[in-house]
């Protein structure tokens, strides 16, 4: 694949989880029936600006701080094991936990929280706030929770491995997305929705075009190795293959856009989330707009649906395919497309990328538009 199509499609990965993330943010907590009241019968399909800025949730801001904690380990570990990148997420949500508790500075660290509106509160996560407490604290995180907070901030590593398969490979992918939920979210519906995502990522941007079919056995593959990859919770597993292959079959049948969803439940929990994702790509494959517009109109939690639908149709289509409109007026979207050029660079091993060093470890703005700094 060429560099050019590579950085299109890592971009589009990256750009198109933000751009669904604020077109569903609107209407987070707003039923069918009253987003159409307000938006009209397709519901909403352009966004509502505040200040002439379409805002993203704290989904878009976790996935940030994801790519800033992989980066900063994989670089200060020269692209050590996937247990050793670990930690630098976890210590990466930890920052994203004080940008939702303490007053805005630059952390020690953390090259985004140079970032104005990371330190905004969007809704955050119940369940991520309360386990990066107990873990700032020094406790151990005991939930049971499969809220979607782990799967809708785990695109990163999938559009990282993509590039950089030299390195980690699809177990890698699928061990580290998984782990990296675990750290706030400890059902396993969680691991294994938060792996499906990162992996179907990461075939999504390698594979040079995506069809439905293409689509179907990417994502089914993923669901075989997740059982292999997470052993020992069966009655789990069949659950949430149950799931997953059902959002497939809706998504090639002539079911109503808002009857399939609502079969599919509502997407505050991860299975569900990712699967009314994958049924909206099924079902728009070839339409980035048609896509996240289905994903983010129906009863539940339209920011993290559209969110993971916005990454994969994203690692499909490119963000050469996304319409301007959703282009113009989106939150730090300057920022979103640098960071998306670095996951996608060519990493060198035991030379690091100087571009990157100077991001992630320096914290020196490159190319960075100062206004959205701090």
């Amino acid at each position: 694949m060429e560099y050019s199509k590579l950085q299109d499609k890592c971009r589009g990965a990256l750009v198109g989880g933000a751009v669904g993330d604020a077109l569903g943010y609107e209407v987070e907590f707003m039923n069918l029936t009253s987003i159409r009241n307000r938006f009209g019968k397709k519901g909403t399909t352009r966004y509502v600006l505040h200040d002439g800025v379409a805002q993203f949730s704290d989904d878009t801001q976790m996935t940030l701080f994801t790519l800033e904690g992989l980066m900063n380990g994989v670089i200060n570990t020269k692209a050590g094991k996937k247990d050793e990148i670990l930690p630098y997420i976890e210590s990466a949500y930890l920052n994203w936990y004080k940008t939702q508790t303490e007053t805005p500075k630059q952390l020690p660290g953390s090259w985004m929280s140079n970032i104005r509106s990371l330190w905004a509160r969007r809704a955050p996560g119940m369940t991520c706030l309360g386990a990066l407490e107990n873990t700032a604290n020094g406790y151990a995180v005991e939930n049971h929770s499969k809220g979607c907070g782990g799967v809708m901030r785990v695109a990163s590593i999938g559009i990282f491995n993509a590039a950089n398969r030299h390195i980690y490979n699809y177990t890698d992918t699928a061990h580290l997305a998984g782990w990296s939920a675990e750290i706030t979210h400890k059902h396993i519906a969680s691991t294994f929705a938060s792996a499906l995502l990162a992996t179907t990522v990461m075939n999504c941007i390698s594979d040079e075009t995506v069809d439905q079919m293409q689509f179907l056995f990417i994502v089914t593959g993923g669901l075989v190795m997740m059982r292999e990859y997470f052993p020992k919770h069966d009655d789990e597993w069949q659950e949430f293959d149950r799931l997953i292959r059902s959002a497939l079959e809706l998504g090639k049948s002539d079911v109503a856009e808002e009857d399939a969803i609502r079969e599919l439940g509502e997407g505050w929990v991860g299975d569900e989330a990712i699967a009314i994702a994958i049924f909206s790509v099924m079902r728009h494959i070839d339409s980035f707009e048609d896509c996240i517009v289905c994903a983010v109109n129906h009863d539940g939690d339209s920011d993290s649906t559209g969110a993971i639908a916005g990454n994969i149709i994203g690692a499909i289509l490119g963000y050469s395919a996304i319409p301007s409109y959703y282009l113009e007026n989106l939150e730090i979207e300057p920022i979103l497309v640098s960071a998306a050029d670095d996951l996608c660079a060519d990493v060198k091993i035991p030379e690091v990328n100087r571009r990157i060093g100077d991001r992630y470890i320096k914290h020196i703005p490159i190319g960075i538009d100062k206004d959205f700094l701090l």
